[in-house]
């Protein structure tokens, strides 16, 4: 596991708008030239490690998503290229990257466990909002590779750098996902009573890159967190019971996600350091990452979708929207493309906007996840209130991403008005949809709008989960390897090199047919 050696400490601290640009550049240092860390510095460099998986980044989208999840899910519109259903590289650096963040988490554990009693209790904060947004992340590991090293894993700072002792065994994804609804539960609890010194609550709200110390918003997080991990295991025999009982309790508490106003981010302030979103218009529009898939185009088509001009543009020959087909061959999709007739992303708002946020849990996704559930549990009256508010919501989202966009070129010059909004959902009639199975093919639908190139990760995972909506893959049939896009990802090389004991014990899970446990349809 060499991928996971590197530790670094990171002084960080966040200034919003009342500071100013160089005070917000000088917080972030080089962590080669760092040498002492405390539980507040370390807790911030452990948020930041991993900031490229959150917000848009060239890392993340370029290099990992572009060739799997986008794809996976149509999420954009691709070129029928031979391999393209097979991870690669990517999970590679996905791989190393989530261990690097892990191990920054361990440090902090470390640095924890180095103080008195009374300073830990002091500084409890610390570790629950760590923990909840290690778990986020953690949980689209195991959505993405199935079981992952986790309990032993980063603790090469706590062996004295001995290599062999810090080779870490493969936690089972079942038992990791009751971990962390276990975890989060109790979280949410202690979140009820948890009081601050003045001096940790000033520190904090410095520190915290996600909530600015608010503690509100981490009980938002933890519980909306709880609902998307309840959710996805909602079919699984031994925690459907669980699920139905405990989304039923979250409700009645009514502490998550609601709104947009509360919506989990790690927001943009400034264009000074490297927490920006700049890199995004190369990722999005190199090698035509940015065109726009057919199955999305048709419905806001044929709907009216009010949120079309706002996350598309035509082509630049076209005279309307039209999404790349992908049962055409590679030769036909790229002519297309090239005469300008295919949709892109919009530039102004989306792949030009360099103030984007890095999406953690936002009100639309929540209320999805709560229209699902009462339909699941033949509510159609409920799940109807709660599928028309995602989707004001979700309008409202792209509406807003555009307020701060610096190039206006291709943002619509007016916002959708009630009667386009109300247009559209008439439209839909989710009314009309008289069985569960019906209502969940709207919902469905509704997600993979929503997620669309933003929350890539959150989109293949309720694709494979709900095998809705359904799309339609022009099978690679010059590849020996996988024809249709896979269940999971494969371990990187390394594992078998490095880890070889530990991964011999899940080599036999390891191909791209194996199933994730919550994908039980």
């Amino acid at each position: 596991m060499k991928k996971i050696l590197y530790i670094s400490v990171i002084a960080a601290a966040v200034f919003f708008s009342s500071c100013s640009q160089d005070d917000f550049a000088d917080a972030y240092k080089d962590p080669s030239t760092v040498t002492t860390t405390d539980v507040p510095k370390q807790f911030a460099g452990f948020m930041k490690i991993n900031f490229e998986d959150v917000i848009p980044s060239y890392w993340n989208y370029f290099t990992v998503l572009r060739s799997t999840s986008l794809t996976y899910t149509q999420a954009h519109g691709f070129t029928n290229l031979t391999g393209r259903y097979v991870p690669g590289a990517a999970s590679n650096d996905r791989w190393g990257r989530y261990y690097k963040f892990i191990t920054q988490y361990r440090e902090l554990e470390k640095v924890m466990t180095a103080l008195s009693t009374a300073e830990q209790t002091e500084n409890r904060v610390y570790m629950i909002t760590a923990t909840i947004y290690l778990y986020d992340h953690t949980e689209k590991m195991v959505d993405n590779f199935g079981d992952i090293p986790f309990s032993e894993a980063g603790k090469i700072g706590s062996t004295g750098g001995n290599y062999t002792s810090a080779l870490a065994k493969y936690d089972n994804q079942t038992d990791l996902y009751i971990e962390m609804l276990d975890q989060l539960k109790a979280f949410s609890t202690e979140l009820n009573s948890i009081t601050l010194s003045t001096k940790v609550d000033l520190e904090f709200k410095n520190q915290d890159l996600i909530n600015k110390g608010n503690l509100v918003s981490w009980k938002n997080y933890c519980n909306s967190l709880r609902l998307r991990i309840l959710n996805r295991v909602s079919a699984v025999p031994a925690l459907a019971a669980r699920a139905n009982t405990e989304i039923a309790e979250i409700i009645t508490e009514a502490k998550i996600v609601d709104e947009n106003s509360e919506n989990i981010q790690f927001k943009v302030y400034t264009q000074d350091t490297e927490l920006d979103s700049a890199g995004f218009v190369d990722a999005l529009e190199d090698f035509n990452n940015n065109i726009a898939p057919k199955p999305m185009i048709d419905h806001m088509n044929a709907n009216s979708d009010p949120r079309e001009d706002w996350l598309f543009e035509k082509g630049q020959n076209a005279t309307d929207y039209t999404g790349l087909d992908p049962l055409l061959g590679s030769g036909v999709q790229d002519q297309l493309i090239v005469d300008g007739k295919i949709a892109v992303y919009n530039r102004s708002v989306i792949s030009r906007n360099k103030w984007l946020p890095g999406t953690l849990i936002n009100a639309a996704e929540v209320n999805l996840i709560l229209a699902e559930y009462y339909a699941r549990n033949g509510n159609s009256s409920s799940a109807n209130t709660y599928f028309e508010k995602a989707i004001r919501q979700s309008i409202e989202y792209y509406v807003r991403l555009g307020d701060k966009a610096d190039v206006l070129d291709w943002k619509p010059t007016a916002e959708p008005t009630t009667a386009a909004i109300n247009l559209y959902i008439a439209n839909i009639n989710f009314a009309g949809a008289v069985t569960a199975a019906d209502q969940l093919q709207l919902i469905a639908f509704q997600k993979y709008i929503h997620y669309n190139i933003m929350q890539a990760d959150e989109s293949w995972a309720e694709q494979r989960r709900l095998k809705l909506p359904t799309l339609t893959f022009l099978e690679d049939e010059t590849s020996s390897i996988r024809k249709t896009p896979p269940t999971r990802w494969t371990y990187p090389n390394s594992e078998s090199v490095y880890n070889t004991n530990n991964y011999n014990a899940v080599k036999a899970n390891d191909n791209l047919s194996t199933k994730i446990f919550w994908d039980v349809k």
